[in-house]
């Protein structure tokens, strides 16, 4: 009997230790989601301790993102050149240091460049995820896996919401961030311990380069990507998919609520959370669907339509909502934004495999520079809607003006499903083409030194 436990549990332990790996890398991506969606729930706060107005706080939101966006491409290629265990560790020292900047920042200038290194090391959390997950799993979840990627940072988003609007009722935003210093150094030593860059019996594996990439297959690899109509489409459409995030939950639905609503910090924050609990559920679900139907398009487009029309529900439809109505929307908000996730695979799907890393990094890439230019629009709206001066000399914001200035979230999913139309179907196979594949392709060995030595 002990010899049977011991034959069952090594094939168990085989099989759950490559998602013991992909699930390190989420721990990451929660860590950067807590980073990420942090300034939302203390926009009061950090607008009474810089002094700034609602331009300068969509500043301070965007500085994440002006250094995540352009660093998806080189953090694609560091992965795909270097691997994953390393880089992952260093990335996320680099946010962890860039979190102790922004607490202890006192000009608004300091604070940025906190902000923008917390954006230099999460730039690799998310492709670190899909990178972990196409080298160790089988391709058919890869999709699930960017669902529960996204379900897990949703998850991290909402806590942090409740949490940090609870600590800054009590005491200030600083202490509401000093855990995550702490939490940032642990993460580092578990993602060093635990994390492979591949299989051990796979040293060469199938779906993985033998060498790292060389300068003239980084130039082909670029070339491949961005000359294909496909992946811009792609990019653009997450990008405008994916503003009730980039753009309303990471900077200004908390606000939104209490204005437009009446309501207080805490129901906000609940009503809030049912967005992120919607995309959460929605997420791994849509994408195990896609998965079994084999269709990414048909899915996204439906249920950004309903995304859609929901959004404009609620920021044109002249009724007064009441708190249960809101948990209800917002709820079918999130669970319609969940096929977010399903552009990546597209973006994958495009591509030759060998270069997945590089490929999903620039999906990632076109779908962030929501955050990195919205936030900063939407905060300018605001300041030229409007017509109040406090005492302090800050604008005051009405609902009316936050009807104008995130009237670009609403607007910019329709558009995004009607470019979605262009989309073509993948049917969760490579849609690569075979000359580009071949660029990747290592080179034969020779005959004489394949041949194995003879038996003595």
């Amino acid at each position: 009997m002990m010899a049977n436990d011991r034959s069952m549990t090594v094939p168990f332990l085989k099989s759950a230790y490559p998602w013991l790996i992909v699930c390190c890398g989420m721990l990451f991506y929660c860590f950067n989601y807590f980073l990420r969606s942090a300034p939302s729930a203390m926009q009061n706060e950090l607008t009474q301790a810089f002094h700034i107005t609602g331009y300068q706080f969509g500043l301070l939101t965007s500085a994440y993102y002006w250094a995540y966006t352009p660093m998806q491409i080189p953090a694609g290629m560091i992965y795909d050149k270097f691997g994953v265990r390393l880089v992952l560790c260093a990335a996320s020292l680099i946010a962890t240091l860039g979190l102790s900047i922004f607490i202890s920042a006192d000009t608004f200038l300091l604070a940025w460049s906190g902000r923008f290194l917390i954006g230099l090391g999460c730039a690799f959390a998310y492709i670190g995820i899909l990178k972990l997950a196409s080298v160790w799993l089988p391709a058919n979840r890869f999709a699930i896996v960017a669902g529960l990627a996204t379900a897990a940072g949703m998850t991290c988003g909402a806590m942090t919401q409740k949490y940090i609007t609870h600590v800054v009722d009590v005491s200030n935003y600083q202490a509401a961030l000093h855990p995550a210093l702490f939490a940032g150094v642990v993460l580092s030593i578990i993602i060093i311990l635990v994390v492979k860059d591949r299989p051990w019996n796979q040293v060469n594996a199938a779906n993985e380069m033998q060498a790292p990439m060389n300068f003239e297959q980084l130039t082909n690899a670029l070339r491949i990507i961005f000359t294909n109509r496909q992946m811009w489409l792609i990019g653009i459409i997450g990008c405008l998919l994916y503003l009730p995030a980039s753009v309303f939950l990471d900077a200004y639905c908390k606000q939104y609520l209490i204005t437009v609503y009446q309501i207080t910090p805490a129901q906000a924050v609940n009503v809030a959370n049912l967005t992120f609990y919607g995309w959460i559920i929605s997420g791994p679900i849509i994408g195990a669907f896609s998965d079994k139907i084999k269709r990414r398009c048909l899915p996204l487009t439906i249920t950004g339509f309903f995304a859609a029309a929901l959004l404009c529900f609620v920021f044109y439809m002249p009724i007064a909502l009441n708190l249960w109505s809101l948990y209800c929307i917002f709820f079918l908000i999130g669970f319609c934004c969940g096929a977010h996730p399903l552009c990546f695979p597209l973006g994958k799907e495009n591509n030759p495999i060998q270069i997945s890393g590089t490929a999903v990094a620039a999906t990632n890439m076109l779908i962030m520079l929501g955050g990195m230019i919205f936030p900063p629009i939407v905060g300018k709206l605001l300041d030229l809607h409007s017509t109040m001066i406090g005492t302090n000399g800050l604008p005051i914001y009405s609902s009316s003006d936050y009807t104008f200035a995130l009237s670009v979230i609403p607007l910019g999913v329709a558009l995004g499903i009607f470019l979605s139309i262009f989309l073509k179907e993948t049917y969760c196979e490579s849609q690569a083409k075979e000359a580009d594949e071949k660029i990747f392709r290592p080179i034969p060995l020779r005959a004489e030194t394949r041949a194995e030595p003879a038996a003595n």
